[in-house]
């Protein structure tokens, strides 16, 4: 078995897989005899950091004095770095330092394990007042945030620089920083530049966990043994991370679709690492297996998370252990409409390294199925390629929706109730619409971006402030995120995650039109989303990589894919209505505009309302998501008590206090006297997604007695005379079962409206 360095310390933080440590603490040899089959080529992403490491260190270099390789060598030579350490050397900073001691770290002793070489990116060396030198770790990577993994390897770092300390016997006392640095990508540059933004953070947790794994964690591992499906000891769980793995080729085997039924578990979409670790020890670990584990959720031992989502793991095996399409325990969705006469299609490809757009594409599809796109790459990741993407797509996707709007408004004063047109926006993924959002943020000073902004907002229902009597409703959710309602309605034969390649390569086997079939390059195991190998090569013009063409060409080839899924849902929801079952139950009037600012005379007031709406927006239209889904989702993920028993009614002062009886599903919820605002419904959606009726069933959890403690099955609320004495709430009373009471939290929004107020009284001053 060979060392280790920081990168193994990383990557298990990074990962969570002993299968990847393991096989990293393996010869060649090791692997070969498996055999274990490792991708060793230079992946573009690593290439990347390489790069801005350098330039980084050249810019430091031209500021500061740094201590450097010789020319052709990629580390400091042992007499440089001894030097250095003694304080022999009048640099500040020494670069591509090793810091391995020549002896065994007395964390490793009695492990049987060893250090590789650890070459730190920078070290700082600084006189403190009191005549001591202070040493500082310092990690340099090309992104745009430090993560927790990031900073446990600089802790690792630490930990080995202290025992090289001690070895050398310095004549004179040291102290090591108690902050490490992560110096990354600034916020207002990009991964081409120079420059980084240093983030300073606390060293003493990440040391604590450090601690425990060099102790606990990596002699257990160390010891499994390695080998070819059954026989490797290693737990390993495929997901979206391993798409950086070296070693994905090997793993991906466990899960080929010729294993059918023997596939690992790890196919199952929605299967976490912890999940499969109960499953495990179930005895689980084929699809096969977990496809007939139909009292799964009652089993002893199987976890919160694997018992709440027992049910759809078990469809989604079945669904692969039978090659066939399920539908699931689900009867109908409110995150999509009944009806859509226009649709919008949108794809948003981010690039996390530069923190832009890489790809936007749009397709608008009248009602008789004609569609046109407008598809736009930037050609760098400046802010203006960015904008100039943003501006042409969305300024397109508004102006049709204008022309809806308009086309309305006319039919409603000719009193042309069939001419009256549906409009929808969808993605494919819900991350597309935050990378959208986010980008629209990043361009505010911007008059073109600011315009656009302003009709986003009037895409959401009226503000309190401007109130719109003509609309009646605000459960219209303005976009759907159409993988959300596959995953609530069917359990298709697709493994390890829901992406659009192969859930339309599934949906084509029974009819839906356009699968999605990658070109060369663009395929990826977890997603369908333009890979940063991809973007890499596009944005640093490398050869044979992908091309402004092919881009287009891929996002075209998704937008039509999306189409083809959206139409096969519609398609699915014709047939079920026609037998009374109805799927898609989002409701929608048709499509106006609806907030009362003229985007094309916007002051900078106007701006600031506009950008204190959208935050609001945000809010609420999440909240109306997770009302949207079904009680047992809602139940699920700890936001909701379902089925409530109605125990007792009394008064509390000039409120009313109504018990409930917690059934043992909800009793997990994270409800609490801390909610302000709640709202008690026997789960109807036209009740619960109408924001306009939340204050006429509106509530609050009382705080628990010390004589309460006792009776955690018990939740007391209280619910306002004015609330109660309601012909709305006295319905409910009438009409809900006795254990058909369900208690949501809803969104609330202290400052929007102060905010907006207070603008609105600015620009009436600057008027004056």
């Amino acid at each position: 078995m060979k060392g280790f360095s920081a990168s193994t310390v990383k990557s298990w933080f990074q990962y969570r897989c002993e299968r990847k440590v393991r096989y990293e603490l393996s010869s060649d040899d090791e692997l070969a005899a498996v055999p274990v089959l490792k991708d060793i080529r230079e992946a573009p992403w690593a290439k990347l950091g390489n790069e801005f490491e350098d330039r980084v260190v050249n810019r430091l270099a031209a500021e500061a004095a740094v201590l450097r390789p010789a020319p052709g060598e990629k580390v400091l030579s042992e007499r440089l770095t001894l030097a250095f350490l003694r304080g022999e050397r009048s640099e500040t900073y020494a670069a591509q330092i090793n810091l391995k001691p020549t002896g065994v770290p007395r964390f490793l002793e009695g492990t049987g394990l060893e250090l590789n070489r650890n070459i730190a990116d920078l070290v700082r060396r600084e006189i403190l007042p009191d005549g001591r030198a202070c040493f500082t770790i310092i990690d340099i990577k090309a992104t745009r945030r430090a993560t927790a993994f990031h900073k446990t390897q600089i802790a690792f770092y630490v930990r080995v620089l202290e025992e090289r300390l001690a070895e050398i016997r310095l004549s004179s006392p040291v102290t090591l920083n108690r902050d490490g640095e992560v110096w990354r990508i600034p916020d207002n540059g990009t991964a081409q530049g120079d420059r980084a933004d240093a983030e300073v953070f606390a060293l003493r947790p990440y040391l604590r966990q450090v601690d425990d794994f060099c102790s606990q964690t990596l002699p257990a591992i160390a010891q499994k043994r390695i080998g070819f499906g059954p026989s490797d000891q290693t737990f390993h769980h495929l997901y979206f991370k391993c798409e950086q793995c070296a070693f994905l080729e090997h793993c991906v085997q466990s899960i080929a679709p010729a294993l059918a039924a023997g596939r690992d578990v790890s196919a199952v979409p929605g299967v976490t690492h912890d999940s499969k670790r109960a499953l495990k020890r179930m005895g689980i670990e084929t699809v096969g297996a977990l496809s007939k584990a139909y009292g799964l959720a009652k089993t002893p031992g199987a976890g919160w998370s694997l018992t709440r989502n027992a049910s759809r793991l078990v469809a989604r095996a079945a669904a692969l252990a039978t090659n066939a399409i399920q539908r699931t325990e689900e009867e109908h969705t409110f995150l999509m409409p009944p009806r859509a006469d226009l649709r919008f299609f949108v794809s948003v490809d981010y690039d996390p390294v530069d923190d832009r757009i890489a790809a936007v594409g749009y397709r608008r599809v009248g009602p008789d199925g004609s569609a046109s796109d407008d598809i736009r790459v930037p050609q760098t990741a400046e802010l203006k390629d960015e904008a100039d993407a943003l501006v042409a797509v969305m300024g397109r996707l508004i102006g049709d929706l204008a022309a809806v709007d308009q086309a309305n408004r006319e039919a409603m004063d000719r009193g042309d109730d069939a001419a009256l047109k549906y409009a929808h926006i969808f993605f494919y993924e819900p991350s597309e619409a935050l990378s959208l959002q986010k980008a629209v943020g990043r361009h505010l000073d911007d008059p073109r971006v600011r315009g656009a902004l302003l009709h986003l907002v009037r895409l959401f229902p009226p503000e309190d402030i401007v109130p719109e009597p003509e609309f009646k409703g605000a459960h219209h959710l303005p976009a759907t995120a159409v993988r959300s309602v596959v995953e609530h309605l069917y359990a298709l034969p697709v493994s390890v995650a829901y992406d659009l390649r192969q859930v339309s390569q599934a949906l084509a086997t029974v009819g839906a039109a356009a699968a999605y079939t990658p070109a060369p390059g663009f395929e990826r195991p977890f997603s369908s989303l333009l890979s940063i190998d991809v973007i890499r090569g596009f944005r640093e013009s490398v050869a044979g990589a992908p091309g402004t063409e092919d881009i287009v060409a891929d996002v075209a080839a998704r937008l039509s894919a999306l189409q083809g899924v959206t139409a096969w849902l519609y398609a699915q929801h014709a047939v079920a209505t026609a037998s009374g079952q109805p799927m898609l139950r989002l409701s929608k009037r048709p499509f106006l505009f609806h907030e009362t600012f003229d985007p094309l005379d916007a002051a900078d007031l106007d701006v600031l309302i506009a950008c204190e709406l959208l935050e609001n927006r945000a809010g609420l239209l999440e909240a109306l998501v997770n009302l949207a889904q079904p009680a047992s989702r809602r139940r699920d993920a700890s936001r909701a008590m379902a089925g409530l028993e109605l125990l007792s009614v009394v008064n509390y002062g000039r409120d009313k206090l109504m018990r409930f009886r917690i059934p043992p599903a909800s009793q997990d919820s994270d409800l609490g006297p801390n909610d302000l605002k709640l709202i008690l419904t026997d789960d109807q959606p036209d009740l619960r997604l109408d924001m306009l009726q939340w204050p006429l069933v509106e509530c609050r959890i009382l705080q628990p007695s010390p004589q309460d403690v006792a009776y955690s099955n018990i939740v007391k609320v209280i619910v306002g005379r004015g609330v109660f004495d309601g012909p709305l709430f006295q319905d409910l009373l009438r009409t809900t079962p006795t254990k058909g009471w369900h208690l949501d939290r809803h969104f609330i929004d202290f400052n929007t409206d102060k905010a907006a107020r207070f603008l609105r009284h600015l620009a009436a001053g600057q008027a004056a």
